[in-house]
């Protein structure tokens, strides 16, 4: 990728690229592309969460670098943080700020604070729609696509050691998710044990890690669940909750046949992005961001839904849903759509493939770099425009 060759004020990154959550990841590739078109961008890093690592040896190297950059005066301040942690740099010439959010819309308020910015960039577009209705300017909000680091993700990859062994003739489900209603994990388990049994399928659960997270207690409650909704012997849940550094990711899905991801609302789905470049089949809710990543049965297994209110269990996990409304995963769709995955394996291998190709095309770091650079330009123009005068 080509250094970026017109001037522009002295740029500074501020927000969350530390730790292994999705968030922080994006922020981390969001930092290699400025870096890597010669921007030589200052940071001022965070983390989100108490859990620490997942960062590549390449990834700290560069984290540390722009660290020691001195953060210059008026110039464009590009914040990737969630909403309500975005504050105007009253130092800088422009603010851009690089954000999620997993609903239909935004909590009250949100909207008319980040109209502070110049410019709001989400990853794509249904996230740009949901913050157009919580009242975010239209003509400030982007989607733009993360530039993803899509080296790590080729065929060859060795298989996770960490993962269990391999029961001959049955198709290994992946799912990647953290313990939540949002991620669907109250639906995930009795649609996967409807939908085949024992002798057919496996399930892997790879949980983010928590300190307060008792791996053997939700591994018997998962095979309890599954024991309750299933037409005949169970099939067979592996919990993993280890940290993972990122340069592990593309093992865990080269240990498996398919991803399943019943989520009610994703800013992006980086499970989901992940999987696809590694040319693994995936069922996931065709709703938010996954609207965009799946956008069809040609790439993948989508999942119809329906637009509910957020529960209130789901609230009390995360209050700023309270009030907002998500995407309801079908569940006889889901069975449907695991049943297919499992039972048709060409057909899933192929659309695998062509997922594979979508996503890089979709988020190709040239294209990603050029449409960035077009809005840095836009920036800069509306902020050195003349004020004109009536009297």
């Amino acid at each position: 990728m080509g250094a970026r060759q017109s001037a522009l004020p002295p740029l500074h990154f501020r927000g969350i690229v530390l730790g292994p959550s999705g968030f922080a990841a994006q922020g981390r590739e969001w930092l290699r592309l400025l870096e890597d078109l010669g921007l030589n961008p200052s940071l001022h890093g965070a983390r989100l969460g108490p859990v620490e690592g997942g960062e590549t040896p390449a990834e700290r190297a560069l984290i540390a670098r722009c660290a020691a950059r001195p953060k210059q005066r008026d110039g464009i301040t590009v914040q990737h943080v969630l909403p309500p942690h975005f504050e105007p740099d009253g130092d800088a010439r422009a603010n851009i700020v690089m954000t999620v959010f997993e609903t239909t819309s935004l909590p009250e308020g949100w909207g008319n604070h980040l109209n502070q910015a110049d410019a709001v960039i989400v990853p794509a577009q249904p996230i740009a729609d949901a913050f157009v209705r919580g009242a975010v300017s239209c003509d400030r909000v982007r989607a733009i696509a993360p530039p993803i680091n899509t080296a790590a993700y080729v065929r060859g990859v060795k298989a996770w050691q960490g993962m269990p062994p391999r029961r001959p003739g049955v198709t290994r489900l992946l799912s990647v998710v953290d313990w939540s209603l949002r991620k669907g994990m109250d639906v995930l388990l009795p649609a996967v044990a409807r939908a085949c049994t024992a002798d057919e399928a496996d399930l892997v659960l790879k949980l983010a890690p928590r300190p307060d997270q008792d791996r053997d207690a939700l591994q018997r409650q998962c095979q309890m669940v599954v024991r309750q909704h299933s037409h005949g012997e169970p099939v067979i849940v592996h919990v993993l909750d280890p940290l993972v550094e990122a340069e592990e990711m593309p093992s865990i899905y080269a240990s498996c046949d398919a991803l399943v991801l019943p989520s009610r609302g994703e800013g992006w789905g980086r499970p989901v992005h992940e999987a696809m470049l590694m040319g693994l089949p995936v069922v996931a809710t065709q709703a938010g961001a996954l609207a965009t990543l799946l956008p069809d049965a040609t790439v993948g297994f989508p999942v119809a839904s329906s637009i509910e209110q957020v529960l209130e269990e789901a609230a009390i996990e995360c209050p700023v849903f309270r009030g907002q409304r998500w995407w309801q995963p079908d569940f006889d769709d889901l069975v449907s759509q695991i049943r297919s995955v499992v039972r048709n394996p060409i057909d899933a291998r192929a659309r695998g493939l062509r997922a594979q190709s979508h996503i890089r095309s979709l988020c190709d770091p040239a294209a990603i770099a050029s449409t960035f650079c077009g809005l840095l330009d836009e920036v800069v123009a509306r902020q050195q425009a003349p004020i004109c005068a009536f009297d």
